[in-house]
């Protein structure tokens, strides 16, 4: 269904997700907001990869790819200046590792309404 593509339209947005079903549907719908999307990817070493080529306005990470989970490589990500929110099935903070606990994150499963507001909040210039 398309929307209509407000301030989103052209925004590069990488997209981690290891579940096919979740990818596509996201992918989907970050494309009915006018966000170019890059990936899906589903593995952490391809996020890395992704994020040093630059040109992204923002990524959706889901913390645990293939068993590995995300966090080991936030530290890079974030000081490439990539704005980043995780998607995890958890919506609990205390599960994370302390420092990453004040990243925007969104729970699985989530809304379209959800989801365009945190990619609005989240990877629009302030």
């Amino acid at each position: 269904m398309a929307t209509d593509n407000s301030q989103l339209d052209g925004l590069r947005i990488l997209v981690a997700e290891d579940e096919g079903l979740i990818a596509l549907e996201l992918e989907t719908v970050l494309k009915d907001f006018g966000c170019d999307v890059i990936g899906p990817v589903s593995r952490v070493a391809d996020v890395l990869r992704e994020a040093e080529r630059g040109s992204l306005d923002g990524a959706l990470l889901d913390v645990n790819l293939r068993g590995e989970q995300i966090f080991a490589v936030l530290p890079q990500l974030i000081a490439l200046g990539l704005k980043i929110v995780i998607t995890s099935g958890y919506d609990d903070a205390t599960l994370f590792p302390p420092e990453f606990r004040s990243l925007p994150r969104l729970a699985k499963p989530f809304d379209e309404r959800a989801l365009r507001a945190m990619c609005e909040a989240t990877f629009l210039p302030r």
